[in-house]
Order: structure tokens, then C-alpha cells, then sequence
């Protein structure tokens, strides 16, 4: 019987496959947006009539900026006790509303306070002391999961409940050398691994424009007290957008320096000496004026690698944006999101010897993959380890069985990262590689006289726990901790009373950059808008 010969298939044409893989996408992105709207939707009806506003501080000194009252106290118009006293009185006005603060040393503060009034009334202060100690006197906060002396360390897990630590981290011990005055430490996610700071130790903290939305994580007790007036500087860390998020959904600025910069020494279980890692110390403020004082006395001796005095002609700068990194894992972008966004385009346009450019490239769709994939190469980490209080591994199907039986030491967020963490990590050479091409195209692209615009969020902060059915949204942020690059996120007002705003991205070591178009746009658009009337 002869043999039945069959045509080679002809390849289907490229631009009609192109052409049917965007109509797919189409269709994932018009269903995923209607979704997301269902989801607020209905948390929105478990949550309607719970918000509880805030009133406005009863001292006014709480308003004012870091630098601003640096200053009084130099000229002696303030004392540092009463500074700290006002931002004491605040934390207890909304401490029980936001579950922001979680330990405190408000009498040590005082007494801190008074001795440097005592030193400054006496002239055993000279005036060059100030210019070595640039915050003398003022109150800060950070977060639980890192190192205050006397304070909780907890890093959210039951396992260490009750424990404080017995030293500073080191860049902890940079602030109190500068002049700081720590109030306490704040509220977290477990271990810092999510986009909303709850957890069995301490509770979930709460937005201070709306307590029924998300304030972010991991630094998100950061960004609720300091929007709230309840501390004068907030110090975070940032490991996949830990300082961002927060300051995105609190209405302040977040600011992600160069990386290697910054000692880490004290923070979770890190001893400084960590080679290759994405996490960096960052700022967060209320006022573009106090990233660039703050991130001085963080960097210390590193400072003149970043030429942060170095004037910078916003003029003449290049300025690039990316409006939507078409990453599959990220939400919808919604209008409000949109125009802001191209509000600070424009601006640019009007403003710049040079029009924006717009940019594409295809490496920022795996933000999920890479961000991932560099989490396995964090040296001295072990998540499994690491939730447990390293006393040993974690055994996932059974802590998840635990979770879903009601007797878990663990948040769902830790039992999807769980879940996370045993699923396929990217091969090493295409992560690599991948991250290598991305970080010259950018570098090819901006320069070192060039910033990047680039999306914060698909929508503005969403309710409590509804993070879980968007888990990646985070990519908008960790990509840059993936890239390590400077990155500040600056806010750009309200909308529906929600804070929205952009991120700034910039080349290694041209943090100044980002942080001379985040004056700009605070110019521009008013920047922080207090959760509170100003009376």
C-alpha cells in the first residue's frame, strides 16, 4: 500500500499571531479590570460606615518639617522637649485609632530631649556641633523589624514575642549619632514579606485618609504614623518596594537609594556584611526638602559618591516614562491612575528644554520571575528558616493545614508565600541574563543626566486584606530592587481622598535626580496632603 505523503504545515503568519495574542491579552485585561472593581465591590460593602477620620493635631509644631524644626531648635525658638512632647501627644491621639506605633521609650525620649535643651541653654553645644549633629533633638520612628536598642524586635512572628533587642542597627545608631531622639518602633507584616503591615502580634494598622484601606508594607506603620503627624522622620528598609508601597498608599514620599550605600547591620536577621543584596535602608517624608538632610546622615562616609549637593537644572534634564510595563501579573490601570501619570508627563513636556520621551522594553513583564528568583539568591536567608526564628525549617503543608484549621502561628500572606516559595524559580542564566539586558537598555536609555517616569499602582490604596487577591501588584515596585537602582516615590495629591502618585527613577549613584524632580512635581502638584484638616 503506498504511503500517504502529507505538505509540511505552513507556519502561521507572525503578524497574525501577534495580532491574536494581543486580542487574548485584551480580553485577560478587560475581565481582570471588571474583576478588580467586584473585589473592591464587595469588601467595599463589609466595610461601609467603619472609617474613622482623624482630627487635626492639637500643637502645630506637628506639621512642620524635620529640617524646619531642626532648625528652631538651633536658634533656640524651639526646645527639643517640647518638639518631642508634641509628637508624643500626637502618637497617642491617633495610636489607637492607626496601630501604627508598637513599642515605645516615650520617657527615655524626654529624657534624652531635656538633656540636650540642658546642653544647649548651658553653650556646651557649639555651633559646630550642629552642623555634625544636623537633627539634634528631633524625634524619629522605624520599623519593628529592625534593631532599637530596648526595643521590640519581633519581626511580626510569635516565636519572638516579648523579645527587644540589645543593640542598634547600625544605621539606627547613624540617626542618634546625627542628633535623632527614637520614639519607638512600628508595625509590620510578618518578616516584612508583604504589601500590608498585620500580623498575630501586634494587629493590622490602618490608613489614615480611610481606616478601612491598606497602608502597605512592609515600612507600612512607618508611613501611617509619619502622614498622621506622628513622628518627625521615618526610616524604612526596601527589599521589594518596603518603603514605596507604604509611602505611595500614605500620601508621602519614599525614597529607595543606591544600593551597597547604606549599612544593614540590625535589620531583621542581617549582620551588615551581606554581599549582592536588594535590600537598602530608605527614607520616607512628608517633604521633598528633608529626603536629601536624611539621606546624608544615612550614606555617612559614602556621601560624596552621590554628589547630593551637586545642583541639578530640572531644565535640562532628559526625562523618559514608561506608562504601563504590560506586565500580565499587574492590575488594570484605572483613570485616576492614568492621568495622574500623565499629569507629571505634561508637566515635563512644558517644562524641559528636551519633550518626554516614552520607552518600551520587554524585560519589565517578568518583574514576578526575577524578583523571585533574586529573593533565592539573598545570602544568609532561608524563608522557611527564617519564619520559624531559624529554630528550624518550616513544613509548608502542614503549616497550611494549621492555617486552614484555625491554629497557625502564620498570616495568610506568610502561607501564600509559602506557596509562593514552592513554585518553579526562574532558570539562572535566562534571570541573569534578563536583568543584565534590562539594566543596560535603561542605562543605554537615561544616562546619568536622564530620570525615568514609571507607574506606582494600578489604583490607590484598596481595603484591608484585599491585597491577597492581587499579590503581585508589587512587581510595579521590586522591579527596581531587582535593577537596584535609586528610585523615589512622590506623592501627587488625592483622588476619591485617596493619595496617588509616581515613582522616579534614576542611574546608580544620581539619587539627586530623583530627588530634584520629586521637588518639582511637589511644586507642581502640592506633594503631601495632610489626612487631617489644617486648622
Amino acid at each position: 500500500m503506498a504511503q500517504v505523503k502529507f505538505k509540511d504545515a505552513k507556519p502561521m503568519n507572525k503578524s497574525i499571531w501577534d495580532d491574536v495574542k494581543t486580542c487574548i491579552f485584551a480580553i485577560f485585561l478587560f475581565i481582570r479590570y471588571y474583576l478588580d472593581l467586584l473585589i473592591d465591590k464587595v469588601f467595599g460593602f463589609f466595610y461601609n460606615n467603619l472609617k474613622v477620620p482623624l482630627t487635626s493635631p492639637k500643637n502645630p509644631i506637628v506639621n512642620q518639617s524635620a529640617t524646619t524644626l531642626a532648625k528652631k531648635i538651633r536658634t533656640k525658638e524651639l526646645k527639643s522637649e517640647e518638639v518631642v512632647q508634641a509628637f508624643i501627644d500626637r502618637i497617642k491621639e491617633v495610636n489607637p485609632i492607626l496601630n501604627a506605633v508598637v513599642d515605645n521609650r516615650f520617657e527615655e525620649a524626654l529624657e534624652e530631649a531635656r538633656h540636650i535643651d540642658k546642653q544647649i541653654a548651658d553653650a556646651s553645644i557649639k555651633e559646630a556641633d550642629f552642623d555634625k549633629k544636623p537633627f539634634l533633638g528631633i524625634p524619629f520612628t522605624t520599623k519593628e523589624s529592625s534593631a532599637v536598642k530596648g526595643q521590640a524586635f519581633t519581626f511580626g512572628l510569635i516565636r519572638r514575642k516579648g523579645f527587644k533587642s540589645e543593640f542598634d542597627a547600625d544605621y539606627v545608631a547613624l540617626m542618634k549619632n546625627a542628633g535623632g531622639i527614637c520614639l519607638g518602633v512600628t508595625n509590620i507584616p510578618q518578616l516584612n514579606m508583604w504589601q500590608e503591615s498585620y500580623n498575630p502580634v501586634y494587629g493590622i494598622t490602618r490608613n489614615p485618609y480611610d481606616t478601612t484601606r491598606n497602608v502597605g508594607g512592609s515600612s507600612g506603620g512607618e508611613s501611617s504614623l509619619l502622614a498622621a503627624a506622628g513622628t518627625a522622620i521615618s526610616l524604612g528598609t526596601d527589599i521589594g518596594g518596603s518603603c514605596r508601597i507604604p509611602a505611595f498608599m500614605c500620601g508621602v514620599f519614599g525614597h529607595k537609594p543606591t544600593s551597597h550605600l547604606i549599612p544593614t547591620k540590625g535589620v531583621t536577621y542581617r549582620n551588615g556584611k551581606e554581599e549582592e543584596t536588594m535590600v537598602v535602608v530608605g527614607v520616607i517624608a512628608r517633604y521633598a526638602e528633608e529626603i536629601t538632610p536624611i539621606l546624608k546622615v544615612l550614606v555617612s562616609d559614602n556621601a560624596e559618591k552621590l554628589q547630593l549637593d551637586k545642583p541639578v537644572n530640572t531644565k535640562s534634564l532628559k526625562v523618559y516614562y514608561l506608562a504601563d510595563p504590560k506586565d500580565p501579573f499587574v492590575s488594570p490601570f484605572r483613570e485616576e491612575m492614568k492621568s495622574t501619570f500623565a499629569g507629571a508627563v505634561n508637566y515635563f513636556n512644558g517644562l524641559c528644554d528636551t519633550p518626554p520621551k516614552e520607552i518600551a522594553f520587554d524585560g519589565f513583564k517578568y518583574g514576578t520571575k526575577l524578583w523571585k528568583y533574586w529573593m533565592t539568591q539573598e545570602p544568609n536567608t532561608n524563608f522557611k528558616r527564617d519564619i520559624m526564628n531559624r529554630e528550624r525549617e518550616a513544613q509548608p503543608w502542614i503549616e497550611i493545614f494549621k492555617f486552614l484549621t484555625g491554629r497557625g502561628d502564620f498570616t495568610a500572606s506568610t502561607i501564600l508565600n509559602f506557596v509562593n516559595d514552592m513554585l518553579p524559580t526562574a532558570k539562572d542564566d535566562w534571570a541573569r541574563e534578563t536583568t543584565e539586558k534590562l539594566s543596560k537598555q535603561i542605562l543605554d536609555t537615561i544616562g546619568e543626566d536622564g530620570v525615568l517616569l514609571y507607574p506606582s499602582a494600578p489604583f490607590p490604596a484598596s481595603y484591608h486584606y484585599a491585597s491577597i487577591l492581587r499579590p503581585w501588584n508589587f512587581n510595579l515596585f521590586s522591579i527596581w530592587n531587582v535593577l537596584q537602582f535609586p528610585v523615589t516615590q512622590v506623592p501627587m495629591g488625592l483622588r476619591y481622598g485617596l493619595p496617588v502618585g509616581i515613582q522616579v527613577v534614576a542611574a546608580p549613584n544620581q539619587d539627586r535626580l530623583c530627588i530634584a524632580v520629586s521637588k518639582e512635581l511637589e511644586k507642581a502638584f502640592g506633594g503631601f496632603v495632610p489626612p487631617y484638616p489644617l486648622e
